[in-house]
């Protein structure tokens, strides 16, 4: 005891040596992460400042860290751009129509699923006919209202008419299976056809309200283009990789090594063909084409198959003993222990349509549809000089998903470690 004693240094406070030392390697190491987080800052911190610098100044070598006057007005001027050209009724009706398609999908699948109770309620056959009629009226008015706004041509009435049939009835076909009380999946569906209505003309208005060739109208079309992809990417491949984590079908693993076959495939080598069908369809120019096609992505339905083969099976059993259908169990049970997966690939499908550049380039070509990037790449040809303005453009451009990644980030490091290691 007497030998430990004196083999210990202490300090008089009573701090060992050992955990001073330990201290001030953890002060040094902080100081040296911060160090190099600033070097590695250095060009964003520059771009920042340069926002409110004036063209000499950001052109200027050395560079300077601090503007010599601070130009707030750059921020408005680049607000106040106008490229011409007055909001075009097909696409302010397209951002409207997507809107309200996946806000009545969405309110139908949360509200319209209750078990079913004996002797009350409508029979399943009046139940399911009223349900699959209300999809075709909701196709139907979609088609008339299209024609009512715009006088659209008759493949476009057609093509969109027949896509909001189709996702109205994936939303009864996936209530159906579940045994539901069909006197609340109708008074469901008619509710959320009322949402679905109401945010239509809502987003339309806004889309109007933003002006045609305008910063405002570029925020507002690739906002309501991420938020809207992200969240059907998520309802779609979520479900689809219940079906592939958990359900036992023929063919199963066929077809989920064709899916992931699918993601060796070079998007280049479907640009023209993917295209063509869009030209076909009349989609060119209207959000139809940049969300539609994508509702579902290899990627994330991989990525959260990986993650839900570690979710314990017994949580499901016993759901199934107390009569959950796989809907009840898909949105009650595997939906809220999935939210780590799921908040990742909501921030990478929202990044990836926030920085997309080719697709928005080749199907949307005036300036009321323009998304952020195409915007600034046309907006630095035509204002080679005005380097202080393309950099406010650039930095609003990178703020938004730097500061999504910046709040859930700790859920994005959680679901790319589970999805990578789970399976």
């Amino acid at each position: 005891m007497a030998t430990t004693k004196t083999l210990q240094t202490t300090k008089p406070n009573g701090i060992s040596g050992e955990v001073v030392r330990r201290r001030i390697g953890r002060v040094f190491l902080y100081i040296l992460l911060t160090a190099i987080g600033i070097v590695l800052f250095t060009p964003f911190i520059l771009a920042f400042l340069g926002t409110f610098k004036t063209n000499a100044e950001v052109i200027a070598w050395p560079p300077s860290i601090l503007p010599m006057e601070w130009l707030v007005e750059n921020w408005t001027e680049l607000w106040n751009t106008d490229f011409g050209g007055l909001p075009r009724p097909e696409g302010a009706t397209s951002l409207g129509l997507i809107a309200g398609l996946f806000s009545f999908l969405g309110v139908f699948l949360i509200t319209g699923l209750t078990s079913e109770e004996k002797g009350k309620g409508f029979p399943r056959r009046i139940g399911l006919s009223v349900s699959i009629l209300l999809a075709f009226l909701a196709g139907l008015g979609s088609a008339f209202y299209l024609n009512f706004r715009f006088n659209a041509q008759t493949v476009l009435l057609w093509t969109v008419g027949i896509s909001v049939t189709v996702f109205a009835l994936i939303g009864v076909g996936i209530l159906a299976m579940s045994r539901p009380d069909w006197r609340r999946v109708i008074l469901s569906m008619v509710g959320s056809l009322a949402i679905g209505v109401a945010m239509t003309f809502l987003f339309e208005f806004l889309a109007n309200t933003a002006g045609g060739g305008r910063f405002l109208r570029w925020m507002y079309n690739i906002s309501l283009l991420s938020i809207i992809r992200a969240f059907a990417m998520l309802i779609f491949s979520s479900m689809a990789a219940y079906a592939f984590s958990r359900l036992k079908f023929p063919g199963r693993g066929l077809i989920f090594t064709f899916l992931l076959a699918s993601m060796m495939i070079p998007g280049a080598l479907t640009l023209i063909p993917k295209y063509v069908v869009i030209a076909k369809l009349k989609w060119v120019n209207t959000a139809y084409s940049l969300i539609i096609p994508s509702v579902v992505d290899a990627f994330g339905i991989f990525m959260l198959t990986q993650f839900l083969k570690g979710v314990p099976v017994e949580l499901e059993e016993a759901a199934f003993i107390d009569g959950a259908s796989y809907f009840q169990i898909y949105k009650d049970v595997v939906i809220p222990l999935a939210k780590p997966a799921l908040l990742t690939l909501f921030i990478i499908q929202f990044q990836g349509m926030w920085n997309a550049f080719l697709d928005p380039l080749l199907y949307l070509n005036t300036p009321d549809m323009w998304v952020l990037n195409v915007a600034l790449s046309v907006f630095q040809q035509q204002y080679r000089t005005e380097w202080n303005l393309t950099l406010v453009g650039a930095m609003i451009n990178a703020v938004v998903p730097l500061t999504i990644f910046f709040f859930f980030s700790r859920y994005y490091i959680e679901g790319v470690r589970y999805s990578g290691l789970k399976g």
